[in-house]
């Protein structure tokens, strides 16, 4: 399991100014997951002029399901606290949660964290560590119904400081929400 974590960045007034003094946002990318989740939050990151790195349980290059590779720029212990985290799926999210270093991870980020995003299938992570808001916006046949969650018709959703969404593209329209301007993959 990588994560990415990307430097947050407050709007002050126009659109265009942005005050990086603000703390940083995580990006969660798992050993298997997709990365296209992951690949937008850091064009995102870039596109806000946000410095990005990644962070792992170790330093270990991770093979994604497309066949990229993604190599952690920090261990678990080493990462600095982000302001979000943006969680995309994987092969067996709730597996991942029942793994002593990535709770200890969450729970050392969780409570300093301002938003947490997930796409895919990671809303089966948070259910099964314990942070899956009872209302989510996610694809169909995950089986969150049967675990007591209401899935929304939207394509993505807010609860405290959870954003789920159905994944892919939907995520840009959830950070862009909680950045409070759009993020456009576009000139």
């Amino acid at each position: 399991v990588a994560h990415v974590a990307l430097q947050e960045a407050v709007a002050h007034g126009a659109a265009d100014k942005v005050d990086l003094h603000g703390g940083s946002v995580a990006s969660a990318v798992r050993t298997r997951w997709p990365q296209p989740f992951a690949a937008l939050a850091l064009e995102a990151a870039r596109r806000l002029g946000l410095p990005a790195y990644t962070v792992a349980k170790g330093r270990k290059g991770t093979l994604a399901l497309a066949g990229s590779v993604w190599t952690p720029t920090y261990a678990f212990p080493a990462a600095p606290q982000p302001r979000a985290l943006v969680i995309p799926g994987a092969r067996r999210p709730g597996e991942r949660a029942r793994d002593p270093a990535y709770l200890a991870f969450l729970e050392e980020v969780w409570e300093g964290l301002e938003a947490v995003f997930v796409g895919f299938n990671a809303h089966l992570f948070l259910e099964e560590a314990g942070r899956l808001p009872e209302a989510v916006a996610a694809p169909s046949g995950l089986g969150l119904e049967a675990r007591g969650h209401r899935v929304v018709a939207s394509p993505w959703h807010r609860e405290g400081r959870v954003y789920t969404t159905r994944g892919g593209l939907y995520l840009l329209e959830a950070l862009g929400a909680w950045m409070g301007r759009p993020i456009l993959l576009v000139d």
